[in-house]
């Protein structure tokens, strides 16, 4: 008698959509700190298997090739779950640099969910100071050199998308600390830098149609 192997594949129809039940384990590879969340990344439970969360249905729906996850500066410039910041901030690969088989980029502790909007990054890493600045700014980071965690402060005179990035001597983007809208004030950012590399770097702030870059220098 011959053994026969019979695959199921069951599908379930709600509201329209179709899903089709059954993780993609490899795929937690293929987006950046994926691991993280594991397949809860596209689902919406961790075993996967289930229903796609709104990154799994952005994914699914345009950034699929052969089965496989293409992650690029577009999906990495969407805000999927719409709370406020982009599928790549939250992965800590704002620009979408990152490709499968590189290192992970940013910070593994601060990772945050694209596909839900309940998980985003803490608002208590960004320290409002209060006050009513009359000028752009962007002060020296303290300490300085530092290992792994430094503060950096800046002011923004008027409401509105506030960017504060951090880039390689070489020019390339390594954290976004900053992506969002603010008000008018001065601010207070944490930043740990726990698995970059010893060496200088810069971190550059745009608000209000300026720009201010100053060095910093992490010593481990």
């Amino acid at each position: 008698m011959k053994n026969v192997l019979t695959l199921i594949v069951v599908f379930v129809i709600a509201g329209g959509i179709l899903f089709q039940l059954g993780s993609r384990s490899w795929r937690v590879t293929q987006v950046p700190n994926g691991s993280k969340f594991a397949c809860a990344t596209c689902h919406m439970s961790a075993a996967g298997g289930d229903a796609r969360n709104p990154f799994g249905l952005e994914v699914q729906a345009n950034y699929l090739v052969n089965d496989d996850v293409t992650w690029n500066s577009s999906l990495a410039n969407l805000d999927s779950d719409a709370d406020g910041f982009s599928n790549g901030t939250e992965l800590q690969d704002p620009t979408g640099a990152w490709r499968i088989g590189q290192p992970n980029p940013g910070e593994f502790s601060v990772v945050t969910n694209p596909g839900d909007p309940n998980s985003k990054p803490a608002p208590n890493a960004i320290k409002d100071l209060n006050g009513n600045p009359q000028e752009f700014s962007l002060s020296h980071n303290y300490p300085n050199p530092f290992n792994p965690s430094t503060k950096i402060r800046y002011s923004v005179p008027t409401a509105g998308s506030v960017n504060l990035t951090v880039y390689t001597v070489q020019g390339e983007k390594v954290f976004a600390l900053v992506d969002q809208f603010q008000e008018a004030g001065s601010y207070e950012v944490d930043f740990t830098a726990v698995s970059a590399a010893s060496g200088v770097y810069f971190y550059k702030l745009e608000a209000a149609g300026k720009v201010e870059v100053k060095k910093m220098n992490l010593l481990k």
